[in-house]
């Protein structure tokens, strides 16, 4: 496999190189579900089988080589694995909720928070996006029964709050800037 330009930082600030091949698995995980949840902030799409990756490990991904694509790659796995997982948390979160759960797809969520505790966010949106996640996955490393109501539906904490501001700010604005980026350039061979 023949390894890029691209590499993630592991909790013991080690570098590993990613391959074409695992570039192109999370560009087609993240555009699918950024295709199938715009604008549906809590209600999201995740269907069994697909999203099998470890998007925690991929938030620190970064390059020491720049060419022509290479911040759009690494703005569209680091902000698209962050949107993931949220989706994750909405997931693990899904109403009305019959047993407490604190894992994903068989991933204690014990193992997710030091990667994201480990992220260094480079922008003030990244920031909050980290904020949103770290404040959801340790609600729910901390959920037991007296966070849940008579019908076993969450009390006090509200998961559109993050919804939404993962589909405004992460999913719509990817849109939005290659629309930018790209639309522009269209228009100039027209």
């Amino acid at each position: 496999m023949e390894k890029t330009d691209f590499y993630i930082t592991d909790l013991s600030g080690n570098k590993r190189w990613l391959t074409y091949e695992e570039i192109h698995k999370l560009r087609k995980d993240i555009l699918l579900y950024f295709d199938e949840n715009i604008g549906e902030p809590i209600s999201i799409l995740m269907p069994d089988g697909e999203f099998n990756l470890d998007y925690w490990k991929y938030i620190s991904i970064d390059f020491d080589k720049e060419w022509a694509e290479s911040e759009h790659y690494k703005k569209l796995i680091e902000e698209g694995c962050l949107a993931i997982l949220n989706a994750i948390t909405l997931e693990i979160l899904e109403e009305p909720i019959n047993k407490i759960l604190k894992e994903w797809r068989k991933v204690s969520v014990d193992e997710i928070i030091p990667y994201i505790e480990y992220y260094k966010p480079k922008h003030k949106k990244l920031v909050i996006a980290k904020n949103h996640l770290l404040r959801t996955f340790n609600f729910i490393k901390n959920l037991d029964h007296s966070n849940l109501d008579e019908y076993s539906m969450l009390k006090e904490f509200d998961l559109s709050i993050s919804g939404k501001w993962f589909d405004l700010n992460i999913i719509q604005e990817y849109y939005k800037w290659s629309l930018n980026k790209y639309g522009s350039d269209i228009n100039k061979n027209n």
